[in-house]
């Protein structure tokens, strides 16, 4: 009985996963970000936008070189590697994007990040 139930709560992650990857989109870095961090973060949304997700990866890599203390670098980064079907990469950013998110609702309040790190929301 308990085997029908785990696989329902598998297909609804997946599923829930799915969508959430469908309606987040990449955050923008705040004014007083790094410059270069912000240069490289927004050739990565403009990758996203066009649906290159391996070049956003990319961009979003070295926007993350240049200032790794920067929350949304990290959702983006691993928003980017959702979309790639990289779920195992995902789940050690999402940590830093909630480390690094210094309160911003955008990160910490995503149903994104909720399913990889198995947390419920409130």
């Amino acid at each position: 009985m308990k085997r029908p139930f785990i696989i329902l709560i598998l297909i609804g992650g997946v599923v829930s996963c799915e969508k959430a990857k469908d309606t987040e989109f990449p955050l923008i870095l705040p004014a007083t970000a790094e410059p270069s961090a912000k240069m490289y973060n927004g050739r990565s949304i403009d990758h996203y936008r066009e649906g290159d997700y391996k070049e956003a990866v990319i961009a979003f890599m070295q926007a993350r070189t240049a200032d790794h203390t920067a929350g949304e670098i990290h959702f983006d980064l691993e928003l980017t590697r959702l979309k790639r079907g990289e779920e195992d990469k995902a789940r050690q950013s999402f940590k830093l994007a909630v480390k690094h998110s210094y309160g911003n609702p955008q990160i910490l309040e995503s149903p994104l990040l909720n399913i990889p790190l198995g947390r419920q929301k409130k």
